[in-house]
């Protein structure tokens, strides 16, 4: 938790924060902030880069909206045009982006703020959006969070086109393409390329990499429907014939194939000549290694560990990388996924009770939890947690720090699965440790989940909203 405040400290002051780790050898972090805080005037305000302006932001929370953009589309768009929305606060530039896809045939509509992007982008739903990071107001990054968090448009492609350096995060969460600052007219016509391939193929391929015929059977049954074709392969040398041979969209990826690891598969298809690595969503069964992890997280969008609520996962993070339109889905799994995204109703006046001997984490999380309209009850070890429980006894769902002292969090938790009336209340167990069977001692404990610390935040709500929609 105290990382994820730093980096977003950090981050408000115009920096960031940076992570070297080898293997054996151990971590080392590096903040970087600038001497002086960089202003770049531009229609008479300023970007957003000290703490002051995004203060002022939360108390002006319209300021940014009917912002003057450059001239687009959005008079003559009709039903059946194929559209594209330009958030750009370069007016230069956005007219340049505006006049290629033009030519491409495409219509635009264009917004020099976030804030004005994201209503535009409910409102005309376009076909692909692209999106500049540095942006006045909220900043590209928020909005990209946004738009992949609202079911309505979060099956939009969105292309990256800013100066910011190259990165993998914004992939992970759910962007197409990535390009940077300086971009000739050879790279722009090949982007709205892509833009104009990934609107015409109407069937996405999704590539299943699994050894277990039942499982991939499983999976093919998950996804399915008209609009994604499942391909599958039981081995990796069967895996890369695939992709050789037809495009692949995302791939779903168990790393243990019975002709070579994942992470010799994943490191073959980075070098398939003319051809894109898709997204990979790593699926698998078994246990990894701190430093498994960490190398799946250099390649791979998601890594989802098969278990209880896995499929539902799955199923949400195939949707979000196929770029699949959420109401076009059978009823079953719209609803499954809105029970995921719809982040008003399902944590309002949900009770949640915070074991942890760390006030700093206490505070910080429990502001968190309480913003989203949920009630905080604190309890500073494994004692008292089982005390709360038992004078409250209307808990939705537990939150489990594991090195307390008094009582520890294993021990808390294998008291509480002893009282059959507390049989069904979720646990989710937090830990500092990060040794290898760390989650399978809290799953035999009688957590139902776990995520290690510096908590990631929105990874927490993701499973709170798991179980607490069970």
């Amino acid at each position: 938790m105290g990382l994820s405040i730093s980096k977003e400290l950090a981050k408000l002051l115009g920096g960031e924060i940076l992570l070297e780790s080898k293997i054996n050898e151990g971590s080392s972090f590096s903040l970087i902030i600038p001497l002086v805080l960089e202003e770049e005037p531009q229609k008479n305000f300023n970007k957003v880069r000290s703490q002051e302006s995004v203060l002022h932001i939360l108390e002006n929370p319209n300021q940014f909206l009917d912002f003057p953009a450059a001239k687009d589309d959005r008079t003559q768009i009709e039903n059946g045009d194929k559209t594209v929305l330009i958030i750009e606060d370069d007016l230069k530039f956005a007219s340049i982006l505006i006049k290629q896809a033009n030519e491409k045939g495409f219509k635009c509509l264009s917004a020099s703020t976030g804030e004005d992007g994201l209503v535009l982008a409910r409102k005309y739903k376009p076909n692909a959006i692209i999106l500049d990071f540095g942006l006045p107001g909220t900043n590209g990054h928020n909005v990209l969070n946004e738009l992949k968090a609202d079911p309505s448009v979060r099956h939009i492609p969105v292309h990256i086109i800013s100066a910011e350096e190259h990165s993998l995060q914004p992939i992970k969460e759910g962007a197409v393409s990535y390009l940077r600052k300086p971009v000739n007219k050879e790279q722009l016509n090949h982007a709205f390329g892509r833009i104009e391939n990934f609107i015409d193929r109407k069937m996405k391929n999704l590539l299943i990499i699994e050894d277990d015929p039942n499982a991939r059977i499983a999976i093919r049954k998950l996804i399915g429907n008209g609009d994604v074709k499942c391909l599958e392969a039981g081995s990796g040398q069967e895996a890369l014939s695939v992709c050789k041979e037809s495009y692949i969209d995302c791939i779903v990826l168990d790393i243990g194939l019975p002709d070579m690891s994942g992470f010799d598969l994943i490191y073959e298809l980075e070098k398939i000549e003319d051809q894109q690595t898709p997204p990979i969503i790593i699926y698998t069964g078994r246990e990894l290694t701190w430093e498994e992890n960490n190398e799946l997280q250099k390649y791979a969008e998601s890594i989802i560990i098969k278990g209880v609520k896995s499929e539902e996962r799955l199923l949400d993070e195939t949707a979000l990388f196929l770029h699949r339109t959420i109401k076009d889905l059978p009823e079953s799994k719209q609803g499954i996924i809105h029970k995921l995204y719809d982040k008003e109703s399902i944590f309002q006046l949900k009770k949640i009770l915070l074991v942890d001997d760390d006030m700093r984490n206490v505070f910080a999380l429990s502001k968190i939890l309480k913003d989203r309209g949920m009630n905080v009850v604190k309890a500073e070890n494994g004692k008292r947690a089982l005390d709360v429980l038992e004078d409250m006894g209307d808990v939705d769902i537990v939150l489990m720090d594991i090195m307390m002292p008094e009582m520890d969090g294993y021990e808390a938790m294998r008291k509480i699965r002893a009282n059959i009336k507390y049989k069904n209340l979720p646990v989710i167990a937090l830990t500092a440790k990060a040794m290898k069977d760390d989650k399978q001692k809290c799953i035999d404990a009688g957590a139902n989940d776990y995520i290690a610390k510096p908590v990631d935040v929105e990874r927490l709500l993701s499973l709170m909203r798991v179980w607490l929609g069970a």
